[in-house]
């Protein structure tokens, strides 16, 4: 089957691709927008949301790198079918050389492109599996960045007292901190996944996996402090959702990013480059220097491999030793 050059985004003369679903209006994670793109790719897609249970936003990913993939393809006079191993290397080479594309964006679009072809592969679409071989670069080791404690207690203090919505916003920055989750697990939290009598609070994460994380005394009072305030304007959409914007509907991730450098601005000295996954790396940390074992906080966090969680502990490590030179007798 050959690619319908109907679904290929437009490229310009350097090879990059024309307007974005957003420039022309379209809402990227839509299911019109999917319905608009590579019938293999929209089939894809629903595998990954159907039987594979991926996130609409990992799902929606996948389908703005295959685009651009076909784009690729069908500028070197290739589609989908025709594609050999060289090409699908030569695709990589591109992402680097002509849009800046850095090792971690770079691997990602490899691991795409292998599922996509194992997909085509078990259904028949292909008989030969051109990515079989498809190589990731490596990925430079990075020590993740956290707050200290004084920080993270100036940063629930400025929530506190900051914007038109201190109390939901306390509540959010305190949730982020105490259980480690995700920005996307924060925005699809509900009202039911708050469990005071077993204080525990339920957390779906990637691939649709729950985990239950306990619920932090601190964490307890401040939620209860929000549901008293918690108002849902009748036909607000969604209204289970936990946290609320300002006009009554659920929040986004958008919102929540927003909403996190706001907060940040205003605690004394600033704190430049603040985001949800450096308030999910401190939780991480702070639960290592209180003697938490890995398995545990890999659990907490939703990790799928103990790997991953073991970065935090070169962090420790490294202060626990600055501390040990620092010793006097």
């Amino acid at each position: 089957m050959e690619a319908d050059p109907r679904h290929s985004p437009e490229m310009t003369s350097n090879g990059s691709p024309g307007r974005s679903p957003q420039e022309a209006g379209q809402d990227p994670g839509s299911r019109e927008h999917r319905r608009g793109r590579h019938p293999w790719i929209e089939a894809f897609q629903e595998y990954l949301l159907v039987e594979e249970g991926c996130s609409e936003q990992t799902v929606d990913a996948y389908g703005r790198d295959l685009e651009l993939l076909e784009a690729f393809l069908n500028r070197e006079g290739l589609d989908f079918a025709t594609a050999d191993p060289l090409a699908l290397s030569s695709f990589l080479a591109f992402l680097q050389r002509e849009r800046g594309n850095g090792p971690a964006a770079r691997a990602r679009k490899a691991s795409c492109i292998r599922s996509f072809y194992r997909y085509l592969t078990r259904q028949g679409y292909v008989h030969q599996n051109p990515a079989a071989d498809l190589r990731s670069p490596r990925i430079p080791s990075r020590e993740p960045i956290f707050l200290s404690r004084p920080e993270a207690r100036a940063l629930l203090d400025a929530a506190r007292r900051a914007g038109p919505a201190p109390v939901r916003d306390h509540a959010i920055i305190a949730t982020l901190l105490y259980t480690g989750c995700r920005v996307s697990e924060l925005t699809a939290l509900r009202v039911r996944d708050v469990n005071f009598t077993t204080e525990t609070i339920r957390i779906f994460g990637k691939g649709a996996k729950e985990r239950l994380v306990p619920l932090h005394p601190e964490l307890a009072v401040i939620l209860r402090n929000y549901l008293r305030v918690r108002q849902v304007p009748p036909g607000s959409p969604e209204p289970e959702r936990l946290f609320r914007n300002q006009r009554g509907g659920p929040m986004t991730r958008h919102g929540v990013h927003y909403l996190i450098k706001r907060i940040a601005k205003a605690v004394p000295g600033d704190l430049p480059g603040l985001s949800a996954h450096k308030l999910r790396h401190t939780m991480a940390t702070m639960l290592l220097e209180n003697d938490a074992d890995l398995r545990s906080i890999q659990e907490l966090l939703g990790h799928a491999s103990v790997a991953t969680t073991q970065r935090y502990t070169h962090v420790v490590n490294r202060r626990l030793r600055q501390q040990v030179q620092k010793l006097e007798y």
